[in-house]
């Protein structure tokens, strides 16, 4: 099946990690090696989807979904497929690799990126473009002026589409652009077609942040809350607003929340175990425990270890023994110097 531009675009800013869910039961934190079964079986998955996206003998849209798969699994390997990706002669392999570039930093994207901005084929110029726009304000003058021509081309595309996701790209795009004015109306005009879609708040909450007005952005999150009570990320979102306006206390309730209705979510708990640290060390440990029990990633793990550490708890070295196993030595000896 043809993939729209507007399908693409909607690839290039929503995917996301893909949680783990790691089936410890009672077991030992720290019992045996760090990588789970689960894990074993995802990391042979990862290095069959990195051949795949590199096998010119393959199928392109089956190289094409290997590229966007592997945009919840970044590491080396898929680094280098991301970035032969981007300069293959196939223009949907191209799409993808833009969408498998997603996890890494701005930096990056743009060496890797900033070509495709003036490719000769509209999807793959416009799907580059909606990746690296979100960065806007990081970029200098240059940067900037290279992207304001393909945002224009991307913001026209957008106009002429009436549907709901399109329109609510644009609001994005307005916002990520710092057409700040454009970007609320956008978000209002939307709100009175469906009040019900968390990502209209988030968005017009963000339009606020991206401005300063972290004040208003909590008015907003806190009305969205009212009309979808169960919305885990508006929470989650309040809770950093909070975080910027030094209400610490709240911030901490308002991620609590957000772990109490997406409890699968290991950043959220994560999160939880950050803030909830300055008010209840119990609770943090727990959280960041929770976030690597769901996740089994080696950066929940030092988490873990770095609050048993500090703390004094008393699975201290059976944590940083299993740290050892992933982590260098001298992430290691750099916590050990925390004891005591």
């Amino acid at each position: 099946m043809k993939r729209t531009i507007t399908t693409m675009l909607l690839c290039s800013v929503l995917v996301s990690p893909l949680t783990v869910a790691a089936e410890k039961g009672n077991a030992d934190l720290f019992a045996g090696s760090p990588l789970t079964s689960q894990q074993d079986i995802q990391a042979q998955q990862i290095q069959q989807w990195v051949m795949i996206a590199q096998d010119n003998r393959q199928d392109d849209e089956k190289r094409a979904d290997a590229l966007r798969q592997l945009a919840r699994y970044p590491n080396q390997n898929s680094l280098v497929a991301v970035a032969r990706g981007l300069q293959d002669d196939n223009p949907l392999i191209r799409e993808a690799a833009v969408v498998g570039a997603e996890p890494y930093q701005f930096a990056h994207r743009w060496r890797m990126l900033s070509p495709l901005i003036q490719d000769s084929e509209q999807n793959a110029r416009l799907t580059a473009t909606m990746n690296l726009i979100r960065n806007y304000g990081e970029m200098d003058t240059e940067q900037q002026a290279l992207m304001d021509p393909v945002t224009a081309e991307l913001i026209n595309y957008l106009i002429d589409k009436k549907d709901l996701p399109s329109q609510l790209l644009l609001a994005d795009v307005y916002r990520w652009h710092q057409e700040f004015d454009k970007a609320h109306e956008s978000y209002i005009a939307l709100q009175g077609t469906d009040d019900q879609n968390p990502q209209i708040w988030l968005g017009l909450a963000d339009n606020y942040r991206a401005q300063g007005d972290d004040l208003q952005a909590n008015i907003v999150l806190e009305h969205a809350q009212k009309v979808l009570p169960e919305e885990a990320n508006l929470f989650y979102s309040q809770a950093l607003t909070l975080v910027r306006l030094d209400e610490k206390k709240r911030a901490a309730a308002a991620i609590k929340v957000a772990t109490e209705l997406a409890p699968d979510n290991s950043y959220f708990w994560y999160l939880n175990g950050v803030l909830q640290e300055a008010f209840n060390v119990d609770d943090a440990t727990t959280s960041f425990e929770k976030a690597y029990e769901i996740s089994g990633a080696p950066e929940q793990l030092y988490a873990v270890c770095d609050i048993y550490v500090r703390y004094g708890h008393l699975n201290t070295d059976a944590c940083l023994e299993s740290l050892g196993k992933v982590a260098p030595d001298f992430v290691i000896d750099e916590l050990k110097s925390k004891q005591g």
